[in-house]
């Protein structure tokens, strides 16, 4: 059994489709949607669409909403959604869930399948960014809390995923659609929490796999040192 958690920010135009089509899953048993800070008719949608509404007073960031989720959440697998992707089916559902719920993977990530096959070719080379994932509660308590701040929490889960035996895998999704921010908030509000999405990526990636091997290749050194000593 799955339980659903959507972090919203003021996505009262998307969030309905997004829980009513998790909903219709049957290995769907709760979807909790959770309103961070939104000013708009977030949280009235989510529960006329049938979701179980969490309110934060303050918009905390994605990592903050989808903790609060989780810890409310009743089961061990769960699947993360984010509320302006729309366009799922339960069979691309089925898609990233399947894999996690039959034991293949620890994580398993969906991303949005572009028109063209050149562009999903290039996916396989790059960081695999993207909110549409299931997942164990155990990679997600095994996450350190340090790395876990904004949009760092996707980065941070793709590199913890990797001390487990079953790892992580990814899959292109067809048919979904983006709400992109600049839509969202306006060219300008938009572009800057783009620009704030990109400078957390990048932070957190260079943090783990830059300096965190560095530290790595540091400390193995100075133990060879004391061994030799």
């Amino acid at each position: 059994m799955v339980s659903v958690v959507i972090p919203a920010f003021d996505e009262a135009g998307t969030v309905g489709d997004c829980i009513a089509v998790a909903l219709r899953h049957p290995d769907v048993v709760e979807v909790i949607l959770v309103d961070d800070g939104s000013s708009d008719r977030t949280a009235e949608v989510a529960r006329a669409a049938g979701a179980r509404v969490l309110q934060l007073e303050h918009n905390g960031g994605k990592a903050a909403a989808l903790d609060a989720g989780v810890r409310a959440a009743k089961h061990d697998v769960l699947l993360f959604l984010d509320a302006d992707i729309t366009g799922h089916t339960v069979q691309t559902l089925s898609l990233i869930m399947l894999p996690v719920i039959n034991g293949r993977f620890e994580m398993h990530v969906g991303i949005r399948a572009r028109k063209t096959i050149w562009l999903n070719r290039i996916l396989h080379f790059f960081p695999i960014i993207g909110g549409e994932r299931a997942l164990t509660r155990s990679l997600w308590e095994a996450t350190p809390h340090a790395h876990t701040h904004g949009f760092q929490i996707e980065i941070a889960l793709n590199y913890t995923s990797k001390r487990f035996d079953k790892g992580m895998g990814f899959a292109l999704i067809p048919g979904t659609f983006h709400r992109i921010k600049e839509k969202k908030y306006g060219i300008a509000l938009g572009l800057f929490r783009r620009l704030r999405m990109i400078a957390d990526v990048l932070a957190i990636s260079f943090r783990l796999y830059v300096l965190g091997r560095l530290s790595r290749r540091v400390a193995g050194l100075h133990q060879k040192l004391l061994s030799r000593g």
